[in-house]
């Protein structure tokens, strides 16, 4: 009898032992959090490691997800048409990379505390972890940020083939100390526009505005710009152009606004001739901005008024009397300097530079950077973005005007040289003081 329950107990023991090697073995995957606190047992020496058993598990994705830090019209979330334009254009870039690279925009206010430079630079030491891949800046807040070493060089990273294709301000703008920093991806300009019913079409320099006797208005006043990089005592970017169509110079290699006797009084003469014909208006240093000289050419304050081309786009139909030209200068019409939005990389991760760059390659190119401009009301940063604009006698004008256009001044002095210049405008607009006296102040007496 004991020896059957023996037997019948070895069976029992057997059929246990064979259903536990038949089972299939289940890994658990565990997050790198996890792994990083697990208790890890070591291994003794000359013991070779235990090989991993087949796993019915799921795979662990590899997808690479490229976090892009941008403003509010340059989303996905932005309205229409904009907003869906170019979240089909991200998510055609997914689909070209089989999924494996996929892009998440966040948003975030243009300036300020917790605007996109703020937060960037704010986060770099405390938090690296949430810093973007990818950021849009203003084309302003550049500098800064290359100074403070919060962007990565594209040379090695960006296609060759994406730089020479821009407009040459474009190139200037995102190029520091010799390197490709960023990579301007939406731009403005201003000009001239005028009031047809009072004039056939306005003179290209200001001789011929004190000739004709005609009101013009332009941000003579200090711009109160939002972009943190801005000086609010500086000159305007009209007054800087003006300036530079009377000779003035900007050093090629520095971007240095350089400030020049000759040039600087044939432009306060012209200010002062304009003030004494009563062609500016008594509170002309009010008028501070391209928003504002468009309310008061929109009132009939002027026959001639510098203005955005972005406004001037948006707005044009509402102003069938209106016209547009290049803004008067010197001797010819005056050189815009351009302004907008750039593209620059954050992420020292090559891997992630890499696939960044190719974000960047994507979007810049012509037939999807021109209808996204369009879409949002901007101007795009090449020629052959522009051409997809079709052919119009503006669209034409307005490829003459960025094709003519330079990247603002740069440099840690540029902000003292254009204050200085501005006292001198003040002066002059004021009647403190003559245009040679305004000069020597400028120069700083010499």
């Amino acid at each position: 009898m004991n020896l059957i329950v023996l037997r019948i107990l070895a069976w029992l023991l057997l059929s246990v032992l064979l259903a536990a090697c038949a089972a299939p073995t289940e890994r658990i995957v565990q997050t790198p959090e996890q792994t990083s606190r697990a208790t890890r047992t070591p291994v003794a020496a000359g013991t070779a490691p235990a090989q991993p058993q087949p796993t019915n598990t799921t795979v662990v994705s590899d997808v690479l997800t490229l976090t892009w830090w941008t403003p509010e019209f340059i989303s996905p979330k932005a309205p229409a048409p904009a907003g869906p334009q170019l979240a089909k254009q991200l998510a055609d870039f997914e689909t070209a990379h089989d999924g494996k690279v996929r892009v998440n925009p966040v948003r975030k206010a243009r300036y300020g505390k917790g605007g996109l430079l703020d937060f960037l630079r704010t986060s770099q030491p405390v938090a690296p972890g949430i810093l973007p891949d990818i950021i849009a800046l203003d084309i302003a807040e550049l500098e800064q940020a290359v100074n403070l070493g919060l962007l990565q060089p594209l040379d090695s990273t960006l296609p060759r083939t994406i730089t020479p294709t821009l407009y040459a301000f474009a190139k200037q703008a995102g190029q520091f100390d010799g390197r490709t920093m960023a990579i301007p991806y939406v731009a403005d300009v201003e000009h001239a526009i005028y009031d047809r019913d009072r004039i056939s079409q306005p003179p290209s320099t200001w001789t011929g505005i004190l000739a004709e006797k005609l009101p013009y208005l332009f941000p003579a006043g200090s711009p109160q710009s939002p972009a943190a990089a801005s000086s609010s005592e500086g000159a305007s970017r009209a007054v800087i152009s003006q300036y530079l169509s009377a000779g003035g110079a900007v050093d090629p290699k520095t971007r240095r606004l350089v400030l020049q006797e000759q040039p600087l009084l044939r432009l306060l003469n012209f200010y002062h001739d304009a003030r004494e014909a009563g062609l500016f208006s008594k509170d002309v240093l009010d008028v501070s901005n391209l928003d504002a000289t468009w309310n008061r050419y929109v009132q009939g304050d002027a026959a001639v008024a510098d203005v955005s081309a972005r406004r001037y786009l948006s707005n044009r139909d509402a102003l069938p009397h209106t016209a547009h030209a290049p803004a008067p200068g010197w001797s010819n019409p005056m050189t815009p300097i351009a302004d907008g939005w750039a593209l620059a990389i954050t992420t020292p991760d090559p891997e992630r530079q890499k696939a960044a760059a190719e974000l960047i390659a994507w979007l810049m190119a012509p037939e999807r950077a021109g209808p996204l401009a369009q879409a949002a009301g901007w101007l795009p940063t090449s020629p052959s973005a522009l051409a997809t604009w079709g052919a119009a006698p503006y669209h034409a004008f307005l490829d003459d005007q960025l094709a003519s256009a330079i990247a603002g001044p740069a440099g840690p002095d540029n902000a003292a040289t254009a204050a200085r210049l501005q006292k001198a405008v003040i002066a002059v607009l004021k009647g403190a003081g003559t245009p040679a006296d305004a000069v020597q102040m400028a120069l700083g007496g010499k």
